[in-house]
């Protein structure tokens, strides 16, 4: 499992702190592909989002305790 935090730059939007988490590592690269906008014929304008402070943290598993108590 992975912490994701970033934060969200999007043109003329103030600043957004972000955290996800996730079962997969995600690049900084990822991340921006997931929260800009493609562009859609007559739709709308095509809009990149910038990450700035991104960290992907891999989090200690927990183990299960044994069935016998010991």
């Amino acid at each position: 499992m992975y912490k994701i935090t970033a934060t969200i730059l999007k043109p003329g939007g103030l600043p957004v702190e972000w955290t996800c988490m996730s079962k997969e590592r995600l690049t900084s690269t990822q991340c921006e592909k997931k929260f800009s906008q493609v562009k859609e014929a007559g739709k709308t304008a095509e809009e990149r989002v910038l990450v700035k402070d991104f960290k992907c943290v891999s989090l200690p598993r927990k183990r299960k305790a044994a069935a016998n108590g010991k």
